[in-house]
């Protein structure tokens, strides 16, 4: 039976329903999901800042569900404007009437001002090397305050060392993460976790071995300073997207990679669809693909993953050239002019609809061509047809395509919801408008599906 039968949900939702916004991001129980355009669920509090959203729902019996930190923010800096004997709600938005009568928040209020005030408590308390320093001060003390206090200060910055160490020991032991574990970390979670794993061991002729996310090798191009650096220092690339894929991809699906450069997201679908399902990683550039190739095998992906030097195009068997920038792998294209120090490398032609002709589903595809994006659309209509249920993230670049807002009204009237994937690593809807306004020199991540 539905929770809205209850007269304390049903006027919860009705004063949902009347005053949030189409967009507005929503704090709520999993009930609320299919009200709420923007409905986020009690999960997202430890990932995400309060500040982020302009409502919470708050289930009075299930408040431990519900980040400390991320409750007592509400609390404090939203305005509370509905209340019954299960929900609170709170708005940052100034334009909604108040609530008058707090009864039904002193729940709530009782549950957050104790925690508030122990952990000011503990802020203040001062710690035994302090009490110590602060009694030296005593002028009865002279004569060995100045050599104690030196004493005192050399043990605080050791204390302050020994801390760090411990965190960073603790981090470097951890045993070997999971991208299941991987998908439910906070970005600077990930962050940290592939920072403190991170290794290289250069090869010689211009490639390098570095761990990345943890747990996997991947082979890289000393001369690319675009996204090797990262790979190598950090063991990460865009972790906003990399959270978000992680999230959304499942065991058994199969997986396209347009546009696969040195392979990073080709091993994050390969970490999480499994030996049942399926990854081809399409790379044109000949140097990369084989890279990408030895990357899935010392991962022991061979048995789930391929990698093809083919250009991903609207036509299949056709040599193009594809232009390559020193020391930019990732900006390689089919579709720009060469400069006079571009590598220039010729490619034949493959489309999506001919890879995945004799596949039984394809659920996920990344595609990122440097401006050959539309050329790629065209030759996948089948294959979007076919699968309803299938997920794409594109990136969209307004000023790369001759008529970017008949190639976005192209996407929706295949049934697709516009959006974008934004730095908080959630799909957030955007219209077309404003996909073709708002960043009109950079580019959008788009989360494409159809629910």
């Amino acid at each position: 039976m539905s929770q809205f039968t209850d007269i304390h949900w049903s006027t919860a939702r009705d004063f949902g329903q009347k005053y949030i916004k189409p967009g507005e991001r929503t704090i709520a129980p999993k009930p609320f999901k299919h009200i709420l355009s923007n409905w986020h669920g009690y999960n997202a509090t430890y990932e995400i800042a309060a500040d982020q959203f302009q409502w919470v729902f708050i289930h009075k019996g299930r408040l431990s569900a519900i980040d400390d930190g991320f409750l007592r923010q509400t609390v404090h800096s939203f305005t509370p404007v509905f209340a019954n004997e299960v929900f609170a709600v709170f708005t940052s938005r100034s334009d909604v009437p108040k609530l008058s009568d707090t009864t039904h928040l002193q729940s709530i209020l009782n549950l957050v001002n104790p925690l508030h005030a122990s952990q000011t408590a503990a802020s203040t308390q001062p710690s035994l090397l302090g009490q110590l320093k602060r009694r030296l001060a005593d002028p009865r003390m002279e004569g060995i305050t100045a050599m104690l206090s030196a004493i005192l200060d050399r043990l605080n910055t050791l204390e302050r060392d020994t801390r760090k160490l411990g965190r960073d020991l603790k981090a470097t032991t951890a045993p070997t993460r999971s991208s299941l574990v991987m998908a439910n970390m906070s970005l600077e979670d990930l962050r940290s976790t592939c920072r403190n794993a991170c290794q290289t061991a250069y090869l010689g002729e211009n490639l390098i071995l570095c761990r990345v996310l943890a747990n996997y090798l991947l082979y890289g191009d000393t001369r690319d300073i675009g996204i090797v650096p990262h790979l190598c220092l950090n063991g990460f690339w865009e972790p906003w997207v990399t959270l978000s894929m992680l999230r959304a991809l499942k065991p058994g699906w199969h997986c396209l990679d347009v546009g696969a450069n040195h392979g990073y997201y080709s091993l994050v679908m390969s970490s999480v669809i499994g030996p049942s399902g399926r990854v081809i990683a399409l790379e044109p550039n000949r140097r990369l693909a084989e890279m990408v190739r030895k990357t899935l095998e010392v991962n022991g992906f061979n048995d789930r993953a391929t990698a093809m030097a083919n250009a991903v195009s609207s036509k299949s068997g056709e040599m193009v050239k594809l232009m390559i920038p020193p020391g930019h792998t990732g900006h390689a294209s089919i579709k720009q002019t060469a400069n006079a120090t571009d590598e220039v490398m010729e490619v034949e032609t493959v489309t999506i609809d001919q890879l995945t002709a004799e596949w039984p589903q394809v659920d996920f595809i990344k595609i990122d061509v440097e401006g050959a994006e539309e050329a790629v659309w065209r030759g996948m209509r089948e294959t979007v047809q076919r699968n309803k249920d299938i997920i794409i993230v594109l990136e969209f670049g307004a000023n790369r395509y001759p008529n970017p807002k008949a190639f976005l009204e192209e996407i929706v009237a295949e049934g697709f919801i516009l959006r974008y994937i934004d730095y908080d690593t959630y799909p957030k809807e955007l219209t077309i408008e404003e996909c073709l306004s708002d960043r009109p020199n950079s580019y959008w991540d788009l989360y494409l599906s159809r629910s």
